[in-house]
């Protein structure tokens, strides 16, 4: 898989592109902070080219929140969705 790009979006959104479509997590504005699915709400809210990448994106959300200094937690609740390109 190729690498994911992260970008901070208005409205307090986060988007994760990769070669394979766009993905958007939940990110607090004022106090930065990336709050990810859990890999059971992963499992019911992803599309089906994302079911098992879980742990992929979970890597590399989690180093980029390192390298930008954010916040960031794993929740049974995040919100996360795919928007098409």
């Amino acid at each position: 898989m190729a690498e994911i790009q992260f970008n901070i979006r208005w409205k307090e959104e986060l988007e994760a592109i990769s070669d394979e479509g766009k993905l958007i997590f939940e990110i607090t504005m004022g106090t930065l902070h990336v709050y990810f699915p859990n890999s059971k709400r992963w499992e019911v809210v992803v599309p089906g080219w994302a079911k098992e990448k879980w742990e992929i994106y979970l890597l590399a959300c989690r180093n980029w929140c390192f390298q930008n200094r954010i916040p960031f937690t794993i929740v049974d609740d995040a919100f996360v969705h795919e928007e098409k390109l």
